[in-house]
């Protein structure tokens, strides 16, 4: 399977997809990854093929919620379905662990949030000023389990 738990022998690569997903001021530092990796270790996953990491994804649960901190998938292995089997693994929590999954989205990122509404998530707020160049955010919520089965089973 290609998908694996967060592996800090995978450091270097995450960041990497990390730099090669998002502008400067949007980058979580490797010590932030680090941390992040072992903290939401249970719910954060790597996409590796060929024994090289193509996305990641990385998901706390926060009370009854479990919050995608990140995802993101090298620019050249995009648009091959990475990013919908990472967001599948949050997904999966739904009923077992929590009862919602949200996230955060620059408003721009049209990409990332039809992937998001696909899977059933809705924006629930605008989130001003939200990125550190002051680009608004959405927060979207995951709203359908049905959706996200049908999503997930593709």
């Amino acid at each position: 399977m290609p998908i694996e738990r967060c592996d800090p022998q995978r450091l270097n690569e995450i960041y990497e997809i990390e730099l090669d997903s998002f502008k400067n001021e949007d980058i979580y530092s490797i010590d932030l990854l680090k941390f992040l990796c072992s903290f939401c270790y249970e719910n954060s996953y790597i996409y590796v093929e060929n024994g090289r990491a193509l996305g990641y994804i990385i998901t706390c649960i926060e009370g009854n919620a479990a919050h995608v901190i990140s995802i993101a998938v090298r620019r050249e292995a995009r648009r091959r379905g990475i990013g919908s089997a990472l967001l599948c693994t949050a997904l999966r929590l739904l009923d077992k662990e929590v009862k919602k999954v949200y996230l955060e989205v620059r408003v721009s990122n049209k990409d990332a949030i039809s992937l998001y509404e696909k899977a059933g998530f809705k924006v629930t707020e605008i989130l001003k000023n939200y990125y550190s160049d002051g680009e608004d955010g959405y927060r979207m919520e995951h709203v359908d389990r049905k959706i996200a089965e049908k999503f997930c089973h593709k």
